[in-house]
């Protein structure tokens, strides 16, 4: 009896439960009638009326040989990407389970549904320099699912990571995917203010055509006030049938600044280049561009409470942004204001 209330105290130790809430208003000046924004944006993406992008609860174990992870998740953001998933797994955020390899270094085997291993920003906004996600996270994986084999030095400087996956932002594997993909990431801190990743991956999309992918990005702080982040995504999707390569890229910066430490602003421009149609589709055609910029303003309320503000711009080289009923227009103006709570 002894031995098992020993357990029990071992494991409630090492179990966490917590959650995070953000509520928002989004304006989009172009007005659509059906309050949803260009369909490449999938955060925040409802407009001129009052939201939930992301309401989540979460379970964490971790001990020194196991971790875990389970959390779901409401909200618009679940809506727009889970809307290709089945069941109740459009409401699974996360839910993995790791085992430690090795009794001396951090060699960790994790499966189940995974966070992306791709890109600097998270659907949860509290993580991210800006309110809104930039057109690189919004048109890359935020989750994923499958088996990751990673390790990290001591020291933390060195981070591997190698995966097999069920597919680009998958849960249960479409019909029409053939075989695994798989992805890698590499980060490097030669200090603490300085991160600088490299992830890829590599998977057929359908039945006729693989896609290769990497993702480069540089995040770092100067003092206590400045944080940065800069990124530059490239791919490749090549056609197996008519052997035609197709291409797209990105780049981006973003910053903050601290006035205070309760008040902080903020700012992105981002430029995407879609030359292809494989990331926009038919929204704004082949050979497409996207120019965009933001200002924010973030006010801390309390701990683990936050209100931002957001006004960003975005311009296309063609009209694909609904404006009103039935017209398109080349550009688009939003103003969102949000409540974030971390707990």
């Amino acid at each position: 009896m002894a031995n098992a209330q020993e357990h029990q105290n071992s494991t409630a130790k090492n179990f966490a439960i917590g959650g995070y809430i953000e509520t928002y208003y989004s304006q989009d000046f172009n007005q659509p009638v059906d309050h949803k924004k260009v369909g490449i944006l999938n955060s925040h993406h409802r407009s001129n009326e009052i939201a939930v992008n992301l309401a989540l609860l979460k379970a964490s174990y971790q001990s020194t040989h196991i971790r875990s992870h389970i959390a779901i998740g409401l909200g618009t953001y679940m809506q727009a990407n889970y809307a290709g998933e089945d069941g109740i797994w459009k409401n699974v955020y996360e839910a993995n389970l790791g085992f430690k390899l090795s009794k001396d270094h951090a060699l960790w085997l994790d499966a189940g549904v995974l966070p992306s291993h791709i890109g600097a920003e998270s659907a949860i906004g509290l993580d991210n320099v800006s309110l809104s996600r930039s057109l690189s996270a919004e048109n890359s994986p935020y989750f994923e699912t499958g088996a990751r084999l990673s390790y990290e030095t001591k020291n933390k400087e060195w981070y591997f990571s190698v995966l097999a996956l069920n597919g680009w932002q998958r849960i249960a594997m479409s019909e029409s995917q053939r075989g695994l993909s798989f992805g890698h990431q590499v980060q490097y801190k030669p200090s603490t203010n300085i991160l600088i990743n490299s992830s890829s991956y590599v998977g057929k999309e359908g039945i006729d055509s693989l896609r290769i992918f990497h993702n480069l990005y540089v995040q770092g702080r100067i003092g206590e006030k400045w944080s940065l982040l800069a990124n530059w995504d490239i791919g490749l999707q090549e056609q197996s049938m008519t052997k035609e390569k197709l291409y797209w890229w990105n780049a981006g910066v973003q910053g903050s600044y601290a006035i205070t430490p309760g008040l902080r602003i903020h700012g992105r421009g981002e430029y995407f280049k879609d030359r292809d149609a494989v990331v926009f589709g038919s929204t704004f055609g082949s050979g497409s561009a996207l120019w965009g910029a933001s200002l924010g303003l973030d006010v801390t309320i309390y701990e683990g409470l936050c209100w931002r503000t957001e006004y960003r711009h975005l311009e296309a080289d063609k009209a694909g942004f609904p404006y009103k009923r039935q017209d398109l227009r080349k550009t688009a103006n939003h103003i969102t204001t949000a409540m974030a709570w971390r707990f």
